[in-house]
């Protein structure tokens, strides 16, 4: 008889066993096989639900991305117009050891994307431009659809140059980056 086994649970699972080997082996040591181990079973378990590499690391950014919009609202709660924009902002350059670990998984996702095209995520860079696009807009910007490209740009740089220069882009260099360029796109 076969066992009843919950998709939503199982890629779940998945997704933490991913995040653990990312962790401690780093995110080239992510392999079918290792994620298998992790969850203490065969490749089958993990194949059945996410088949190549580029799927795990897909489920387990995917996973992330729910619970960065749960705290992406919860930072914002009860801010309005530019506080709030340069809120969302400052959420998004993160420097948190989570953040950089998931942002190492994102590139690895993003280069297999000529290989791989269904496996990257092409949803949260819309729903982020356009946290950026409704915060500009209620923040009274000018051209807030300039804005909203401005700050998607910056935040995307952003998650490369945490990894290419991790010492030297602190919470605090990026949160003055980010209030600049906020204030610049709010003044024009």
């Amino acid at each position: 008889m076969p066992i009843d086994v919950d998709e939503v649970q199982r890629r779940r699972a998945i997704a933490h066993a991913t995040l653990a080997v990312a962790a401690r082996d780093g995110a080239r040591a992510i392999t079918i096989r290792a994620v298998a181990k992790e969850l203490g079973g065969s490749t089958a378990m993990v194949t059945n639900y996410v088949p190549t590499r580029t799927a795990l690391i897909t489920n387990a950014v995917l996973a992330a991305e729910s619970r960065w919009r749960t705290d992406l609202e919860a930072h914002l709660d009860d801010l309005s117009g530019a506080d709030r924009l340069r809120a969302t902002v400052e959420w998004h350059l993160s420097t948190e050891p989570e953040d950089r670990l998931l942002r190492t998984l994102w590139i690895e996702m993003l280069s297999s994307a000529h290989t791989e095209p269904h496996g990257v995520d092409r949803r949260e860079p819309l729903e982020a431009r356009q946290e950026f696009l409704d915060a500009s807009v209620a923040a009274g910007v000018p051209d807030a659809g300039l804005a909203a490209d401005v700050l998607s740009l910056l935040t995307r740089g952003y998650y490369v140059s945490t990894l290419e220069e991790p010492a030297y882009w602190t919470a605090e260099r990026a949160g003055r980056v980010a209030r600049a360029v906020v204030d610049a796109l709010i003044d024009s």
